[in-house]
Parts: structure tokens; C-alpha cells; sequence
């Protein structure tokens, strides 16, 4: 009997080493599958930043640079615009006293109410532009300012110079003749088609 129960103890001490042994073993894989699977992880992401990685900073920056400029307020954005546009203002003149139109008068001989100036206010080369018109009047005594009526444009800065350019090109004083053409082309396709606007909102003597 006594050799039955010290048989029995050892069956006993055998079953429960081997289920540790077999638990210790689980264990073990257990981890060894996880470490596995995190290595497996770590290596799939740098993969993937690796592959990846070149585009989505691009994409990054891109959206930065995009969000900077569409985040620019309105307001800002409208007062760059009315500070370029008040930066350089043209005022019409036709007054015969006018300093532009008696410098011009003065140097050339030109009858004083055959001219206009458009006075340039803070230009970076300030001065006036003065067209000169052959002087034919309507049947209400007003001057004809059409592309065909204009004879000489003057450019009078107020250092002093004045330049001539004239519509046959003969009596050029300052301009070269190809300068010349392009001055006379700015007066009919700008200064001549903005007078009567400029006679209702921008006349010279009303602001200075």
C-alpha cells in the first residue's frame, strides 16, 4: 500500500512538471510571436515611410504654402490694391494758367487754350502730360480733342525738362521717332478717350 501511494506521488510530480514545462513553452511562443509580429510592424512602417515618405512632405508642403495663401485676410489683400491704385493719380487741367500749360506755351509758342495737361501726383517721375490740339472749335466754341485734332504731345517734368512728340513726326524734340510714334499713339488711345470722364471727376483746380 505504502508502495502504491509513493508510485502515485511521483505519477503526480511528473504530470505537473510537464504541464509547467508545456505552459512555459506557450508562454514563450507567445512572445516570440508578438515580438514578432511588432518587428513585423516596425519594418512594414519604415517600409511604408520609406516609400511614402518624399510624397507626403511634398503633399505637406503643399497644403502649407496653399493654407498660407488662402489664410492672407480680404482686407489686406484689398488694401494692397487701394494703395497701388491711389499711389499715382491723374488730374485733367485746361485752365490757361495752368504751370504745365504756360511752360509749354512759354518754351514753344503754343497757344495756351489749345492745351490740356494730365497732372501725375505721386509718380516716381512726377510731371504732366500736355496734348496740344490744332484748335477748331465746335459750333459751341469748345475745343475738338479728337485723335485727329492732336497735333503735339508734351511730356514737362517738374525738374524742368519738357519733351515734344509730334503726329507727323517732324518736329520731335526729346523723342526719338519711334518713341515719338508711341507717345503720340498713348494720347489717342488713352488721354483722348478718358476726357470727358476726367472733366466730370478729376479736374486739377478742384483738388489743388
Amino acid at each position: 500500500m505504502k508502495k502504491i501511494a509513493v508510485i502515485l506521488s511521483f505519477v503526480l510530480l511528473i504530470t505537473v512538471f510537464a504541464s509547467c514545462k508545456k505552459k512555459e513553452v506557450k508562454t514563450s511562443e507567445a512572445s516570440t510571436t508578438s515580438a514578432a509580429a511588432a518587428a513585423s510592424e516596425k519594418n512594414s512602417t519604415e517600409a511604408l515611410e520609406k516609400i511614402t515618405g518624399a510624397a507626403t512632405t511634398k503633399e505637406v508642403k503643399t497644403t502649407v504654402k496653399t493654407t498660407a495663401a488662402a489664410t492672407v485676410p480680404a482686407e489686406q489683400t484689398e488694401q494692397t490694391e487701394q494703395t497701388q491704385e491711389q499711389k499715382v493719380i491723374t488730374y485733367i487741367s485746361e485752365n490757361p494758367e495752368n504751370s504745365y500749360i504756360v511752360r509749354v506755351s512759354e518754351k514753344y509758342g503754343s497757344d495756351p487754350q489749345n492745351l490740356i495737361a494730365f497732372i501725375t501726383k505721386n509718380s516716381s517721375t512726377p510731371g504732366a502730360t500736355v496734348l496740344e490740339f490744332s484748335g477748331k472749335r465746335d459750333s459751341s466754341g469748345n475745343l475738338i480733342t479728337t485723335a485727329e485734332e492732336l497735333r503735339y504731345l508734351y511730356y514737362v517734368y517738374d525738374g524742368g525738362d519738357i519733351k515734344r512728340a509730334s503726329s507727323d513726326g517732324q518736329h520731335n524734340d526729346g523723342y526719338n521717332y519711334v518713341a515719338a510714334k508711341a507717345a503720340i499713339m498713348l494720347g489717342e488711345k488713352y488721354y483722348i478717350p478718358s476726357i470727358p470722364e476726367m472733366r466730370e471727376q478729376r479736374r486739377y483746380e478742384d483738388y489743388f
